[in-house]
């Protein structure tokens, strides 16, 4: 009886490591896996509240309290009296233009506003893009075969670094766009594996790039595009594809581009904040636990597990492993490089447009480092592949590995979450912000003109993919 029960004992175990471990197959283990994945989209849910403090987000800290609450207060505001969010009236809303400041959201969700108070409207909008985001990583899934310990890896690290938790807790909103990264290297996957770069393709990314704009990301815009246009001038084959996802995704985002372009036409007045201290600051970023905060703007916390990881199965694993994805190795070393010191400082201060908008080079990283830590993931599975189904020795010794990755990131969120925000620093004033009643026909002018290429763009590039879609599907056999 006693052998019986540790042979069962040992079968459930070598069950559990198999989901862990190996991509399912079984209707068994995949059922076991939906319920593993159920749970960690469920503990992701639960973060996101602990860290905002649920709905007692009281818009006192940093920039939750300079930025967001202002426009949020003017939204409200708006749309409970029936009037477009045009201009407002504040010395908070510098411009008056709503839409002429670029960090300021215009999606559809912000409708949410008309019965959600600002602290409920904030919460949610994370968890929505934070659900968003979780389908990305589940296409990421799907489409390169990770089994739930290489998902988990990546779950972790996307959603728990310490750039996406450090600005979102010092109230840079805007942020929630980072969710949609999932989507945009998917893209930039497909093409350098030799997918086909046509309507369908550029429609997608000019999609996912509006998306990110919409919610008033723009420094998110410029990297991704960025990023894109470097691979393309480092690689001829891509260049067309590159360049042409570029301006299309510029034309497609025009909507939240002109206005803020005219704007700041003769300079955005900002300071440049200055790259990392030097490269050794640059690796402290990822590995050294700051307590108290330290500088948002030099975080990018996985803590030391996590940073092996990514060094290892990102960049030297997936070297050798991985020709076809050395392309994008260039560019992460250049956006690096002008992440240090004052490299960045003469594009600074040139006249190229929106250069100057991007007074924080410490920031040019977080694409690669997404970038990363998909690559590393997909290479874990890689070797998670190769290993001796028998060895449950090792499973275990990565199964405590994944703990203490997740401990120190986890433990890093608990620092940078809104509750842990020391009381003394805390704002006082309480701001308002009323809705003017002023008109201004270039202001006006130019949302019209943008909105109208927008919508154009769109419209050709829908009909466009869509006839290439019936085309292609023309040309596919008919059987009998």
């Amino acid at each position: 009886m006693i052998r019986s029960l540790l042979q069962k004992l040992e079968q459930a175990g070598q069950f559990c490591l198999d989901v862990l471990f190996n991509p399912v197959e079984s209707p068994r283990a995949k059922w076991a896996t939906v319920i593993l994945l159920a749970g960690l989209f469920a503990g992701g849910i639960l973060h996101w509240g602990v860290f905002l403090d649920w709905f007692n987000n009281h818009f006192d800290i940093q920039d939750w309290h300079l930025q967001v609450g202002p426009y949020l207060d003017f939204l409200v505001k708006a749309l409970r009296s029936g009037q477009f969010p045009m201009i407002a009236q504040s010395p908070y809303m510098i411009p008056s233009e709503y839409l002429a400041r670029q960090n300021r959201p215009f999606s559809p969700q912000i409708l949410l506003l008309d019965f959600l108070n600002p602290a409920t409207y904030v919460l949610v909008d994370v968890w929505i893009f934070y659900a968003i985001g979780f389908a990305g990583l589940l296409l990421i899934r799907k489409r390169y075969h990770l089994s739930f310990i290489s998902f988990l890896s990546l779950f972790l690290l996307f959603n728990l670094n310490g750039h996406i938790i450090a600005h979102m807790g010092v109230g840079h909103f805007e942020w929630v766009a980072y969710f949609l990264l999932p989507f945009y290297v998917l893209l930039v996957l497909e093409m350098l594996e030799g997918g086909k770069t046509g309507w369908k393709w550029l429609l997608s990314m000019t999609l996912v790039m509006l998306a990110i704009t919409l919610q008033g990301a723009a420094h998110f815009f410029i990297y991704c595009m960025a990023f894109l246009l470097l691979i393309g001038l480092f690689q001829p084959r891509y260049f067309s594809p590159a360049i042409k996802a570029v301006l299309l995704s510029g034309l497609v985002s025009m909507i939240r581009i002109l206005p803020p372009a005219l704007q700041y036409a003769g300079g955005t007045g900002l300071q440049n904040l200055g790259g990392f201290l030097s490269v050794l600051q640059l690796i402290q970023s990822f590995v050294v636990l700051n307590v108290p905060r330290g500088d948002w703007e030099k975080e990018y916390y996985v803590g030391a597990i996590g940073f092996a990881f990514l060094i290892y199965y990102g960049i030297i694993r997936n070297w050798i492993r991985e020709e076809r994805y050395r392309s994008l190795y260039l560019p992460m070393l250049v956006m690096t490089f002008f992440s240090i010191g004052s490299i960045y400082q003469p594009i600074f201060n040139s006249p190229i447009p929106f250069a100057d908008s991007q007074r924080a080079p410490t920031r040019f990283i977080i694409v690669p480092v997404v970038f990363l830590i998909i690559l590393a993931a997909i290479q874990f599975q890689s070797f998670l592949s190769e290993w001796d189904p028998k060895g449950w020795e090792k499973m275990v010794i990565l199964l405590f590995g994944e703990a203490l990755m997740a401990y120190d990131l986890i433990y890093h969120s608990r620092v940078w979450s809104i509750s842990n925000y020391g009381i003394s620093k805390r704002a006082t004033n309480i701001i308002h912000v009323a809705v003017a009643n002023t008109s201004n026909p270039a202001y006006t002018a130019t949302l019209i003109i943008g909105f109208t290429c927008t919508m154009v763009t769109l419209c050709i590039l829908f009909f466009l993919a869509y006839r290439e879609w019936k085309g292609t599907k023309s040309k596919v056999p008919q059987t009998n």
